[in-house]
């Protein structure tokens, strides 16, 4: 149950982050949010059982493991070129991640190949991690999340202080406190390997009740504070756009009475022209909107007896469309 949930959950957060890719110049945090998902999904008893029947035994597991170390090296890149916006870059950070994915993935491919574990089982290290093999694979594993969700909690702690909109606010601070939970959750893993190693099983079942916990903690924090950013820039997109399509018909019928006389100095044709175009999304609304406002306020101060057809409403109309348009970089 806890993997369909966990599986849920990415599955979530990659649907939010696809619902503005195309305006996002950067796509790295969707492609580690596929990647780890697809990873959670493999864990679901059914479909790894499903998976066993035309692969080698417990093959999945390592494919599951080795996607996870990948995607988790995609979302510290991520993190990273975030904060590479406002000048914290660190290329070398970013070369010794790759190096120690690199490394990471290697050791775990050697040490799966030497566990001895001939029947598929779908808990692959309480059933095989008494074997100092496999418990090298999952060790390092975990080490290397650690210190990537390390390096992410920092980047998280050094830039929310600095975030002018709420929506990162928000969003980094239930990342950090994600990691924070990835790090405890790191440590548990590490320790319940080396006690299964070492024989010390009582540690590692109460170490185990933690672990659940942890894990899902880690994911539903780490999903949550991924999810804000986008999900609270489209609302603000719709609430944008709603506002956008209430208050065009007046400005467009101030326009008409105004612009549509002196066609002139029209920069967006007839009255027909700009009645019959569609909006297709809200930076095309925003931008038929603000030619018009900037048309009528042209057609103001070149023909002062059109302002005599403009009424105080139509002021506070044209007011409210002036606000929409300066603000149009809020929410971005």
């Amino acid at each position: 149950m806890m993997a369909i949930l966990v599986a849920a959950l990415m599955w979530s957060l990659v649907l939010i982050l696809m619902l503005r890719a195309k305006q996002r110049p950067d796509n790295t945090l969707l492609w580690s949010a596929g990647v780890i998902a697809v990873s959670m999904t493999t864990n679901i008893e059914l479909i790894y059982l499903w998976a066993s029947t035309w692969l080698p035994p417990n093959a999945l597991d390592l494919w599951a493991n080795l996607l996870l170390v990948v995607g988790v090296g995609y979302l510290a890149s991520a993190i990273r070129r975030g904060a590479s916006a406002a000048g914290m870059a660190r290329e070398g950070e970013a070369n010794r991640t790759r190096a120690a994915a690199v490394v990471t993935i290697l050791v775990m491919v050697l040490a799966f190949s030497r566990i001895d574990a001939p029947e598929p089982s779908t808990t692959f290290m309480l059933d095989y991690g008494d074997q100092l093999a496999a418990g090298l694979y999952s060790a390092v594993q975990y080490v290397f999340i650690g210190g990537v969700m390390l390096g992410t909690l920092a980047t998280c702690v050094r830039n929310v202080p600095r975030m002018i909109q709420p929506r990162f606010r928000i969003g980094f601070t239930l990342t950090g406190a994600g990691c924070a939970a990835a790090l405890a959750l790191c440590l548990s893993v590490v320790i319940m390997d080396v006690s299964h190693v070492a024989g010390q099983l009582e540690l590692m079942r109460s170490l185990g009740y933690v672990y659940d916990y942890l894990f899902v903690a880690t994911m539903g924090l780490l999903c949550g504070g991924l999810s804000v950013p986008p999900l609270v820039r489209q609302v603000q997109v719709m609430q944008r756009l709603r506002k956008i399509r209430a208050i065009e018909p007046e400005v467009h019928r101030l326009w008409t009475a105004t612009v549509a006389q002196t066609p002139s100095v029209s920069l967006v044709g007839s009255g027909r022209h700009v009645r019959t175009s569609p909006s297709r999304g809200p930076s095309q609304a925003t931008e038929r909107l603000h030619r018009m406002v900037v048309e009528i306020h042209d057609c103001l101060n070149v023909h002062g007896e059109a302002a005599d057809r403009v009424s105080s409403a139509d002021w506070k109309h044209l007011q409210d469309a002036e606000t929409l348009c300066l603000r149009k970089g809020d929410a971005s």
